[in-house]
């Protein structure tokens, strides 16, 4: 039996938010610690652009609008921990259980990239609700807000069930996302492609790319 107090205070059920944490920690386990490359364009026929940012497992806790007394790499591994899994005591909330909540209610679907198919990517322009974030990746139903911070690359700093199109007025189709380790020079594993072989068939070799 669990030793953790009961909650009283809620939005989703317990049971269902920390099934969302281990799915979303699953998810972004896939690129976790590494450099992220993502490819994107209007459409095929219009020149390319790059933007890379790093996704440390340090952030994943921010996504999540979690504080873990316990520290940031401890949170995110005691979400992927299937021996001693994750108890509703561990979702310290950064502000409140309804913000966390929402955030977690769309964790999952936000941090799996290999769905980049139906999610863009563009620059918050817009500044909705003053957000303090560069980047946005994201669909109608949830965004993740990329920011410069103290960092090499850019890193993922929050997620929200809101539009992309609300920070956004210019929104591109993601066409490959590429992973690499820190120290490596180059991309060299393919995470998600939109087509097979795109990047011999779009000409991406004048991206920090090995073939």
């Amino acid at each position: 039996m669990s030793t953790c107090a009961r909650y009283t205070q809620r939005v989703l059920p317990d049971n269902l938010l920390i099934r969302k944490l281990q799915d979303s920690a699953n998810a972004y386990a896939q690129y976790a610690d590494k450099d992220i490359l993502i490819i994107y364009s209007e459409n095929k026929n219009v020149p390319f652009l790059s933007y890379e940012f790093y996704a440390g497992k340090e952030n994943f806790q921010h996504l999540a609008g979690v504080k873990s007394p316990k520290g940031a790499v401890w949170f995110f591994n005691k979400c992927l921990d299937l021996d001693n899994p994750i108890e509703r005591c561990d979702i310290v909330p950064k502000a409140d259980i309804k913000t966390t909540s929402s955030k977690i209610s769309v964790l999952p679907e936000a941090v799996d990239l290999t769905k980049a198919k139906a999610y863009k990517i563009g620059e918050n322009d817009l500044k909705a609700m003053h957000c303090d974030f560069d980047m946005a990746i994201g669909n109608i139903n949830h965004v993740i807000g990329i920011d410069k911070r103290n960092h090499h690359l850019p890193i993922p700093i929050t997620v929200m069930n809101k539009s992309i199109y609300e920070f956004s007025s210019h929104c591109f189709k993601i066409f490959l996302i590429m992973t690499k380790e820190k120290k490596s020079a180059k991309y060299t594993d393919i995470y998600y492609e939109i087509t097979p072989n795109i990047i011999q068939k779009a000409n991406l070799n004048i991206f920090n790319i090995q073939t």
